[in-house]
């Protein structure tokens, strides 16, 4: 096979229409590239990871009270980057103070902690243990849905919450209600190894440039994209050096070169005139993001395939090589220039 590629370069504040992870692009009018294209792969991403891993609507939980406590504490996280050991602070914190705020004191609420050296969080007894105030119920959307008995139960449609970023599973191990009678004074319940990150990858998918396929892709879990993914992007360093945070505890640049990317196939010999991204978390959720997030950058390589007579035919000087029109009329001149110096 002989190609000739091309870049083509997308930026995501060039957008013409739609937001952050669904867009679309086009280059005002004209076609964002000119030529008889035969396929077209993703070469090189430039992201701006701006991804706080607590954010407005996954920044919450619910602490309700069991026996003679019947106080509700609606805890509520702010916002932003944390590393465990911040997060686990964080949460102590905001547990003491709606406490408070219900009349109890401090030390009758559970706490939180981290361990750094296996990456776990703890849901621990009160400092002050008694069997009339240290059951509660830990209520959140995903890791821990609403208690049996009370409310229809249930894993929610959200399939990410403030716990699944701290490493606990729906309905696995430990049980999602923390019935701290029911144990000794001192012991926790733990978490899984903590992804800490909002999200582990993010896929970037486009309809149009997927539309000429003939198979989707797959994945192993059924939460992900299957179909129209150009390119995956984990949040991860691409060199792998050994850092202080946990990637995605705090804002990087993920620059990522794809050696083995996809190849998409396009129409028969079309030009393409826009370019529609989305952006999707590792639940196959649209991105979120509660800050503005800067613009991130994909260049793309673009084949035009020639066949191996019509090569020889240029090389002989048969056959003239195929220029392109101009991408309108007002470039014409522009074009028949650069044609005649090639």
């Amino acid at each position: 096979m002989s190609y000739a590629n091309a870049p083509l370069v997308l930026n995501s504040r060039d957008a013409t229409s739609g937001q952050y992870n669904s867009a679309t692009f086009n280059a005002k009018g004209q076609n964002l590239v000119q030529g008889a294209i035969k396929e077209i792969a993703v070469s090189e991403v430039n992201f701006p990871y701006d991804i706080p891993n607590i954010q407005t609507g996954f920044n919450f939980f619910d602490l309700s009270g069991g026996n003679t406590n019947t106080n509700d504490l609606r805890i509520i996280i702010s916002p932003g980057f944390y590393t465990g050991t911040e997060l686990a602070a964080a949460i102590t914190l905001a547990i003491g103070d709606q406490a408070v705020a219900s009349g109890l004191t401090a030390d009758l609420a559970p706490t939180c902690s981290y361990t750094v050296s296996n990456n776990t969080f703890k849901i621990n007894f009160p400092v002050t243990y008694s069997v009339d105030t240290a059951k509660w119920y830990i209520v959140s959307p995903f890791a821990f849905p609403t208690p049996p008995g009370s409310q229809p139960s249930g894993i929610g449609a959200l399939g990410k919450d403030i716990f699944s970023i701290m490493g606990y599973t729906p309905n696995g191990s430990p049980s999602f209600v923390i019935k701290f009678p029911f144990g000794t004074n001192g012991i926790s319940s733990s978490g899984g190894s903590a992804p800490l990150a909002f999200t582990q990858y993010i896929d970037i998918c486009s309809a149009q440039l997927c539309g000429k396929q003939r198979f989707p892709g797959g994945s192993t879990t059924n939460l992900a994209r299957r179909s129209d993914v150009i390119c995956r992007l984990f949040i991860c360093d691409n060199v792998s050096l050994t850092t202080l945070d946990v990637e995605g505890t705090r804002p990087f640049i993920i620059n990522r070169q794809y050696v083995n990317a996809r190849i998409m196939r396009w129409s028969t010999e079309n030009s393409i005139g826009t370019i529609d991204i989305q952006l999707f978390d590792d639940v196959g959720q649209p991105l979120t993001t509660s800050w503005q997030p800067r613009p991130f950058a994909v260049t793309f390589n673009v084949y035009e395939q020639t066949e191996e007579r019509d090569l020889e035919a240029v090389h002989e000087g048969a056959l003239a090589p195929t220029k392109f029109g101009a991408y309108q009329n007002k470039n014409a001149k522009a074009w028949d220039s650069l044609a005649r110096h090639q």
